[in-house]
């Protein structure tokens, strides 16, 4: 049971770093980056 958990709690925080989170490798100049902003502000 306590796997289970645990296998559920590592797909939430894989689709909220999808759905929130930025891609570092980009340059800081890069649209998803402005857009990541925008969305914030």
């Amino acid at each position: 049971m306590e796997i289970l958990f645990l296998l559920l709690g590592i797909i939430v925080m894989d689709i909220a770093a999808l759905r929130w989170g930025n891609d570092s490798r980009d340059g800081i100049d890069s649209p998803e980056w402005l857009r990541s902003l925008q969305r914030h502000f």
